[in-house]
């Protein structure tokens, strides 16, 4: 069993009785699963040679991603949401709907723990980084799991790694990244609890749903971050009953399952109306009241941005695969073969990811969003594990390939001058036993055995090291341009994007260094104005600059923004920032105000509201 270390005997199975029933254990006798065990367990965990292998591939790709990706985030402040977040998660407010409690905790956290290295804005972003990290190395280790080959499963991170999706969503503050990252956690859970439920190990049955308890844990992290989420439960579920329908019987197990999926969810979105009761620095709405609160976490507000789910299917699903093939190139065929065999082979995988990324790729087809790209991670990083469930299943046909012909070419030669015969020379039932997997083990459990490279069997090895080699060249070939600054060909890296930090520190200078006169009213929208929020807010800068954005208009009662110009005009320094179209754009604006151009001291514009038109 992996994860027991040598010197560490395994439990002798308990007797079974007349129709396969396991019979009580002995009186007297230590229990299989005990804290002793458990702390004997931990202890050997450093010197386990089946872990340390084990965690060879994942530990990894977590260094190359960090590697790779931190020098290309985002080094300061942005603009729209990614600046919401930069500045809701330091001081612990809300969000937009859905209000994203799980992300924003984790991102205070971080602002606590990554301190050290930047101020908060770069921290997020780090985070960002952080968290892509998990996502790779999630993704690797459900590779792994189901397969047994490092190698493969390595290059499987790095093929979702490089991909431009997902290496530019790793540049800056956004929770699209700890979604992907949860699914990947939520599966490779599932397909444990499904390799466990199928043991033939008494102790390693009897403690099965333990790992479903934690799926259900994860999922309600899940839910608590992204409403995303909410499109996977059929998927989950099917899976579930495909694997052991009888779950459904086993009433502590259901009880366990909800009580501990209610409870991550009431603590984890209680966040939003303790801290808006709290009067958090920045607060979306007013989730501290039911209809507040119900408003922020049904996304009430966007409810007109989901336009006929289950209308034209065909073109949608043309156009998620159109998408997928664009970011995985030649690699995409090979997912399709993944797809092909994992169906015959891993039908339960099929269905638990094939239905999540045919929900979520159907759902951002149909949703109106301004950067919709995010909500294809999910079916990226499904399409790359079954590009990983291919490649292992072409090293395991080269392997009985190879095998055939070995035990052929055995049997065609004279007894003592075959295979085995020599010094250093293998038998078939060498070949054989360094290739097949041991009896008995769980289908879908890791193989303890050392692979690749340190295995016996050089067809097997250089077969699959052949095809790990070749999935990762493709990632290596890109890597220079994905280091590219963003919008040069295949370049994502926000390092040298210093313009919003720039312009945000311009505009809340000191009046008496070149800002804005002081008391000044900014009236603004949601893109620009999340960035002064983040100055005024997280850096305590020009806390006397009154900001007013569409979500502020809602929130303090103020009215249309023409009723905000009334109400300020000769009272405070009026600016404004708005885009050109629409009842309130500049240009209709422009047609009852008086609106000149004002400079800052460092060049900075910004449009002045100095009166209305046809007064004096």
């Amino acid at each position: 069993m992996v994860g027991d270390g040598p010197g560490v005997q395994a439990p002798e199975p308990a007797p079974e009785v007349a129709g396969g029933a396991v019979a009580p254990a002995r009186s007297g006798a230590s229990p299989t699963f005990s804290v002793r065990s458990t702390l004997r367990r931990i202890v050997d965990c450093p010197t386990d040679p089946s872990l340390i292998i084990a965690i060879l591939a994942p530990l990894a790709a977590l260094v190359v991603t960090l590697y790779l990706v931190i020098p290309t985030v985002l080094p300061g402040v942005a603009s729209w949401d990614t600046a919401e977040f930069q500045t809701v998660a330091p001081v612990l407010g809300t969000a937009h709907p859905t209000g994203y409690p799980a992300y924003v905790i984790l991102g205070w956290l971080a602002s606590i723990v990554l301190q050290p290295f930047g101020e908060p804005a770069y921290r997020m972003n780090l985070l960002q980084a952080v968290t892509a990290a998990v996502a790779v190395v999630a993704t690797v280790g459900l590779v792994q799991f189901m397969t047994g080959r490092r190698t493969i499963a390595l290059a499987t991170g790095l093929i979702l790694l490089c991909s431009q999706l997902f290496w530019r969503l790793s540049t800056h503050a956004d929770p699209h990244m700890l979604h992907v990252a949860l699914v990947a956690i939520l599966f490779l859970l599932l397909m444990a609890w499904d390799a466990k439920r199928h043991s033939a190990d008494a102790d390693t049955l009897r403690h099965a749903d333990r790992w479903l308890v934690a799926a259900a844990v994860t999922y309600g992290v899940a839910v608590a971050n992204h409403s995303l989420a909410l499109l996977l439960p059929p998927a989950i579920g099917l899976f579930v009953l495909a694997s052991d329908w009888r779950v459904v019987l086993r009433w502590r197990t259901l009880v366990a399952c909800t009580g501990a999926l209610a409870v991550t969810l009431i603590v984890l979105f209680s966040e939003l109306p303790i801290r808006a009761a709290m009067h958090a620095p920045l607060v979306y709405g007013h989730p501290d009241t039911w209809s507040g609160f119900t408003y922020v976490v049904l996304a009430e507000q966007f409810r007109g941005s989901l336009s006929d789910p289950f209308g034209d299917l065909g073109t949608k699903l043309k156009g998620v695969l159109d998408l997928l093939t664009g970011w995985l190139g030649p690699l995409a065929m090979l997912a399709l073969l993944g797809f092909v065999t994992s169906v015959i082979r891993r039908p339960r995988y099929v269905l638990l990811s094939g239905l999540s990324a045919l929900a979520t790729g159907i759902f951002a087809a149909s949703y109106a969003n301004a950067d919709i790209d995010r909500y294809y991670l999910v079916p990226l990083f499904v399409a790359c594990t079954w590009i990983g469930l291919a490649a292992a299943d072409v090293v395991e046909a080269g392997t009985r390939l190879a095998k055939l012909v070995a035990e052929r070419a055995g049997a065609a030669l004279p007894a003592g001058t075959g295979p085995g015969s020599g010094p250093g020379e293998s038998s078939v039932a060498e070949v054989r036993a360094a290739t097949e997997p041991p009896t008995g083990s769980p289908r879908g459990a890791i193989d303890p055995r050392p692979r690749g490279l340190l295995a016996g069997g050089l067809g097997l090895a250089l077969v699959e090291t052949a095809v790990g080699l070749a999935m990762i060249a493709g990632p290596l070939t890109v890597v220079s341009a994905r280091q590219m600054p963003a919008g040069t060909g295949g370049g994502v890296s926000q390092a040298g994007q210093t313009s919003d930090e720039t312009w945000m520190r311009a505009m809340l200078a000191p009046a008496d260094q070149g800002g804005l006169p002081a008391n000044s009213v900014i009236v603004g929208w949601w893109s620009v104005s999340t960035t002064l929020w983040y100055g005024q807010r997280v850096l305590g800068l020009r806390p006397d600059i009154y900001i007013v954005d569409d979500r502020t208009r809602l929130d303090d009662n103020l009215g249309e923004v023409q009723d905000v110009f009334n109400r300020f005009l000769g009272n405070r320094p009026l600016f404004t920032i708005r885009l050109d179209g629409g009842v309130d754009g500049m240009a209709a604006l422009s047609t009852e105000y008086d609106i000149t151009t004002y400079t800052l001291g460092s060049g900075v514009t910004i449009a002045q509201v100095v009166g209305r038109k046809g007064t004096q």
